[in-house]
């Protein structure tokens, strides 16, 4: 971690994709285990929530979260592009894998 920004916080922002529900659902699971991450880390992160969109029926459609502490931006830098998780969709009515 030697980047010129690796010792700052960092802002993590997280927006459901294509996929309606199951991607508002996805989005929010992963909101809960970055803050999870965050909030247990051995550097004592503080975590603020910044912004956060409710989905309609699930889920979220869009956060940003605040991450303050030594080397929050390092570890996270790596973080980005797309998560896709293909399931059995618990609310797809033939239960198919989306």
């Amino acid at each position: 971690m030697g980047g010129a920004h690796d010792s700052c916080g960092a802002v993590l922002t997280l927006t459901a994709g294509a996929g309606g529900v199951d991607a508002q659902d996805w989005a929010e699971m992963l909101l809960r285990m970055y803050r999870r991450w965050a909030e247990g880390h051995p550097s004592g992160y503080r975590v603020t929530l910044t912004e956060r969109t409710e989905g309609e029926e699930a889920g979220i459609k869009s956060a940003a979260l605040t991450i303050d502490g030594p080397y929050a931006y390092g570890n996270l830098k790596a973080e980005r592009g797309t998560h896709r998780l293909p399931r059995l969709s618990p609310l797809h009515p033939a239960h198919k894998r989306e």
